[in-house]
């Protein structure tokens, strides 16, 4: 963790030092989450993101961007009352992701976005009415998720910018339980979406 964390500073620190190339700012926002594998549908696990960025301006129109920021997953089922026996599910999944895009401007102030990101996982908690999930029933998690990320971008007031993007984890963060293995499906993955508003130091127009 110390050493994933020391190579992304040091690439933050790399960029400061050549500002007259490099563009950065601050990003923050909201997640909704769900967790494919666990039979529960919806993305209904609210979360939190936050962080930074730096990017270089690759042409006119294409910017390379790379951010590093503390970003929560997970998932959330609340008890059905109108069940037998109601269940409660809460998974909650605390990281730090690397994601390293290629933007390209449009008009109008939009903006595509498509990448990838790396994550480790730095802490987690699984309970099922409110009890810790059972370790032996269940695979562990891997600390480290490789994703996939698409967006886009709206630029308003100069510096400030709103941003949506999906992500999906291109690997399994879990075996399913037993190990087992469906075609395609080969284990449990991280579903999200997203909401977050960007303020970088220097305009987007510049």
């Amino acid at each position: 963790m110390k050493k994933f964390i020391f190579l992304c500073l040091s690439i933050f620190i790399f960029a400061s030092l050549q500002a007259q190339n490099f563009n950065g700012g601050i990003v923050a926002g909201m997640i909704a989450s769900q967790y494919d594998g666990d039979s529960y549908a919806g993305f209904n696990r609210l979360g939190a993101t936050a962080g930074g960025f730096v990017n270089y301006q690759l042409h006119k129109k294409w910017i390379g961007q790379m951010e590093m920021k503390y970003i929560q997953k997970g998932s959330y089922r609340s008890p059905d009352q109108n069940s037998s026996s109601p269940v409660e599910y809460d998974l909650r999944l605390n990281y730090v992701e690397v994601p390293f895009l290629i933007k390209y401007n449009f008009k109008y102030h939009l903006s595509f976005e498509a990448g990838m990101g790396l994550a480790y996982l730095f802490n987690s908690r699984e309970e099922v009415n409110g009890i810790p999930a059972d370790p032996f029933n269940n695979s562990p998690f891997r600390k480290l998720e490789w994703d996939y990320q698409i967006g886009g971008y709206y630029s308003f007031l100069d510096k400030w910018a709103i941003n949506i993007r999906y992500m999906y984890s291109i690997l399994p963060i879990r075996s399913h339980a037993g190990g087992g293995v469906w075609g395609a499906n080969r284990g449990e993955y991280n579903n999200l979406i997203s909401f977050s508003l960007h303020y970088q130091f220097k305009s987007f127009n510049d």
